[in-house]
């Protein structure tokens, strides 16, 4: 255990200021509190402020094209990114299906609502992201 948490803090004290910021601003239950203890002491070693939840949100907003992955877990990449574009680089989306036997499609397990599943790949980075189709309907 001892030598797990060790692990862990030389893993932790290795990364950036606002990586570790980050982590101090995730949702609860994203890391152990080991992981956040460590965090914590670690920007009050370096004489980092940790910013307060709400300042957090505001500058999110502003820093999207710097650190879209904040954007991401703050919910904003919809108001910041404009559309066909890739939220980690800004590169252009191209729209495609995904094949399964015919087509890819999600259930959703609340009511077995079934739905296709779009895909759109980044042209630059190659990053892919699903999307539910809601429009059309899944003809059995």
């Amino acid at each position: 255990m001892a030598e797990d948490y060790q692990q862990l803090k030389e893993r932790l004290v290795k990364l950036e200021d606002e990586q570790l910021i980050e982590m101090m601003l995730a949702p609860p239950g994203e890391y152990r509190q080991d992981a956040l203890d460590i965090a914590s002491a670690e920007l009050k070693w370096r004489g980092v402020e940790i910013p307060k939840p709400e300042q957090a949100e505001e500058q999110a907003g502003l820093r999207v094209s710097a650190n879209p992955l904040s954007a991401i877990r703050a919910g904003q990449v919809r108001e910041a990114v404009a559309p066909n574009t890739c939220v980690f680089c800004g590169g252009r989306l191209r729209a495609g299906t995904l094949v399964a036997e015919k087509e890819l499609t999600v259930v959703f397990s609340d009511n077995r609502e079934e739905r296709f599943v779009n895909v759109n790949a980044c042209t630059q980075c190659g990053n892919i992201s699903l999307v539910a189709d809601f429009e059309t309907d899944v003809k059995e």
